[in-house]
């Protein structure tokens, strides 16, 4: 029997914005009156994310061990055993099996702004957060999971405030390495309902607000409030931004998706790999 763990629920979200003199409000805010609450940089753990497999879970043996999330059979989504490369040992990815088709392992997810994402490049590398909540798989793993001799497409899964669910996808996605500042090397073939705001990112590298790759003479990072591949006028998607019910440039906004500017609810970032 396969052992999945249910993804975070979106239940009792909670902003991290404040009203002068008020309680926390997940919903109305004012431009005149919200207070951003910016956490601080957390140290990293010493084992992020909780992707080690558990003994109970090593002891089902290589039948609950999977190639790609494509191959799982449930279709419930939750943590299952993946084997990134023919020479790693097998970790936790959570799949999602309920997006288009199903299979996708989940790169990043946020739906409630209780982890930080204005973290150093080491914590971006390693990855940060847990698989149960919110979190960021890492550079590395990410790029070890596209250079495993696959062609692989790209989705990003957001909802705004008001409850709308939109997406966009893209279906030829390449990444770099350490080497190259995890270059974003190519994002095309767009299909999805959220519009184009990827595009113009295709080719930069990636910037923390300590390892600054961004084409323009300041920190986008800094300035943005996150790690992402910032391009010559920093964003037109800014998902690892800070997180609130906001219009603001730090928000972690997609700008093609309405309303124009404003912080979202929930985002995922996820990728799979082409059958053909």
């Amino acid at each position: 029997m396969l052992r999945t763990t249910q993804q975070a629920n979106e239940a009792g979200l909670m902003l991290h914005v404040k009203h002068a003199g008020t309680e926390p409000s997940p919903i109305q805010t004012t431009e005149s009156t919200v207070k951003i609450v910016v956490k601080p940089d957390i140290p990293s753990p010493k084992h992020p994310l909780g992707i080690e497999p558990s003994a109970e879970q090593l002891g089902l043996g290589e039948d609950n061990i999977y190639s790609s999330c494509r191959e799982v059979p449930s279709r419930v989504s939750g943590k299952f055993l993946i084997r990134i490369s023919e020479d790693a040992p097998p970790i936790n990815l959570l799949c999602d099996m309920q997006s288009i088709d199903a299979g996708w392992i989940v790169v990043q997810n946020r739906f409630n702004g209780s982890e930080s994402f204005y973290r150093k490049w080491a914590d971006y590398e390693a990855g940060f957060g847990s698989l149960d909540g919110e979190f960021w798989l890492g550079l590395q793993r990410i790029s070890a999971l596209v250079h495993n001799g696959r062609r692989w497409e790209i989705m990003f899964w957001l909802k705004n405030f008001q409850g709308l669910i939109l997406y966009a996808k893209y279906q030829k996605f390449t990444f770099g390495n350490a080497t190259d500042g995890y270059v974003l090397k190519q994002a095309a073939g767009y299909t999805g309902n959220a519009g184009d705001s990827l595009g113009r990112h295709v080719g930069m590298k990636f910037t923390t607000y300590d390892r600054d790759n961004d084409p323009v003479p300041y920190n986008c990072a800094k300035k943005h409030r996150g790690g992402w591949w910032y391009h010559h006028q920093c964003v037109t998607s800014n998902l690892n931004g800070m997180y609130g019910n906001m219009l603001n440039e730090q928000a972690n906004s997609w700008a093609t998706m309405k309303p124009y500017g404003y912080g979202l609810q929930a985002s995922k970032i996820m990728i799979r790999e082409l059958l053909n």
